[in-house]
């Protein structure tokens, strides 16, 4: 659920795109396009390309086959955050609520649908609701010793007043 960093996918996107010559990524697995560093949207999004990424991911979505609504959450969350980072966030905020499960799986070690109602309040500068969400998500279940995602909520409430690329990955000196 981090968005993590790695190396160049292809040299250059647009003259691809342009050629009409997609880049195979649909063929990619799932795990290889989005969990896997160096590979798939994260070795664009390293280069500090956010926009290319997040319209590689919806590609990505729109044309993989297969693929399980947990995945498909997943990868809108990512290309939400990656909207975000390039401050496009009508396009943001679309992603983040395309990722809500509609009835979130009660097995869940994640309290996700609260962190992307986080994310999305940190977007609309709500604060109240944000530290609403924070509560809630610090109840959580605890996985390998942390409560999932609270780091983070807790980096957005902490920078709130920064862009989401800096709230983020907060300790910076902006964010003190």
């Amino acid at each position: 659920m981090l968005l993590s960093a790695a190396t160049v996918l292809f040299s250059s996107a647009a003259p691809a795109q342009e050629k009409n010559e997609s880049p195979k990524e649909p063929e990619l697995s799932y795990e290889t396009f989005d969990q896997r560093p160096g590979s798939g949207w994260r070795k664009i999004a390293d280069q500090g390309k956010y926009l290319e990424a997040a319209k590689l991911i919806d590609r990505y979505e729109k044309e993989a086959k297969a693929l399980q609504e947990w995945q498909r959450v997943n990868l809108r969350f990512h290309a939400g955050q990656l909207y975000a980072a390039a401050e496009e966030k009508d396009e943001a905020l679309a992603r983040f609520r395309a990722a809500l499960y509609e009835n979130e799986p009660a097995e869940s070690p994640i309290r996700w649908n609260a962190y992307v109602r986080a994310t999305i309040a940190f977007l609309e500068r709500d604060r109240e609701k944000l530290a609403e969400l924070r509560k809630e998500i610090a109840k959580g279940p605890r996985l390998q010793g942390a409560v999932p995602n609270l780091d983070v909520v807790d980096r957005l409430v902490e920078c709130f007043d920064e862009p989401y690329s800096v709230a983020y990955r907060g300790k910076t000196k902006a964010c003190k």
